[in-house]
């Protein structure tokens, strides 16, 4: 069994494809206004005009032809190669005009997008290597097909053996052929599976029977770049929805929890720009980039309540028999609203 998240970055993505929909159409726009010049209508005369044939090939032919117009005396091999090789130069010939005339029209026809198709490609790399959301985690088809290992010279081996027991009637003698098919096989049953990683294909499948965007497969038993059993790792870190998954890193990890935090390469873990202490439950304040011994403080206007360890509003919260609806703090008013 292994596991597969659905992943999707249409969401960081909206002003690049936006974009890149308007460079298509007036890269088409471009193309269209081309093929219709005179230009390009003489290349295409030019390119259908382009002959298939010459003189020089047909002669050919006809000489190849003649080699075996008599059927009781075999032309020579080398008198038949020769003209086979300039059959094919000859074709080689023509080929090449046809493909120049194409290359021209395509050139014609391309007039005008460069700079399209310079920004075009610059779009859609910034799109590939956008981050992905983990949108959906589920269980899949195991990467790896196993099939027998080669037994062919042990295979080859045991048709001998049994072969030689043709006529043979000793028992004794028997007994030790059969005692050395029966070694050859037990060398077959432990020669090991040759495995082949389907990760490609299983995330392709996935991804086009999901109706996803894209699919990657992931690792049950990696955190922090380590296999928890021994193995091998694989994209850093088994995701949960919500995750990222890094195209450019290949590896899964968390959301950025705050703006100071940078990426361990090693790990794809995220890091306080300073070390979290030791003992207690430290919290990370991020508006003063230092560790706290309690949560960084929701609103100007509250304290810390020591018997409950939290931070409390200096007006007491609406109790529920009486308010049953949500609420929120206003710091502005000093006093909870319903919302």
């Amino acid at each position: 069994m292994a596991y597969y998240a659905h992943i999707s970055n249409e969401q960081y993505t909206v002003a690049d494809r936006a974009r890149l929909e308007e460079a298509r159409g007036e890269k088409d726009v471009i193309e269209t206004a081309n093929r219709a010049s005179d230009e390009y209508a003489d290349l295409r005369e030019t390119y259908g005009n382009s002959p298939s044939t010459s003189e020089t090939l047909e002669g050919l032919q006809s000489d190849l032809n003649a080699l075996y117009s008599d059927i009781e005396n075999m032309p020579a091999q080398e008198d038949v190669d020769a003209i086979n090789d300039a059959i094919a130069a000859e074709k080689a010939v023509l080929a090449a005009a046809k493909e120049s005339a194409l290359a021209d029209m395509k050139t014609k026809e391309a007039e005008g997008t460069e700079a399209l198709v310079t920004e075009m490609a610059a779009l859609e790399t910034s799109i590939a290597n956008t981050p992905y959301i983990v949108t959906h985690v589920a269980t899949g088809v195991d990467e790896m097909k196993y099939t027998p290992g080669d037994a062919s010279a042990q295979n080859g081996q045991i048709f001998d053996l049994e072969r030689s027991k043709e006529g043979v009637e000793d028992a004794a003698e028997l007994q030790v052929i059969d005692d050395q098919i029966q070694a050859l096989i037990e060398e077959i049953e432990n020669i090991p599976p040759i495995g082949t990683d389907n990760t490609l294909y299983w995330e392709g499948w996935y991804r086009h029977y999901g109706k996803v965007q894209a699919v990657r497969r992931m690792s049950y038993n990696t955190q922090g770049g380590v296999h928890k059993l021994g193995g091998t790792p694989f994209r850093k870190n088994y995701a949960g929805v919500g995750y990222m998954y890094d195209p450019v890193r290949d590896a899964f990890y968390t959301a950025q929890p705050y703006a100071s935090w940078t990426l361990n390469e090693d790990t794809c873990y995220w890091e306080a720009p300073t070390e979290r202490p030791e003992g207690m439950d430290w919290n990370w304040n991020e508006p003063t980039l230092e560790w706290t011994e309690h949560p960084a403080k929701p609103y100007a206007s509250w304290i810390w309540d020591t018997t409950d360890n939290r931070w409390i509003a200096p007006v007491e919260e609406p109790n529920e028999d009486f308010y049953p609806l949500s609420c929120r703090w206003n710091e502005e008013l000093l006093t909870w609203e319903e919302i």
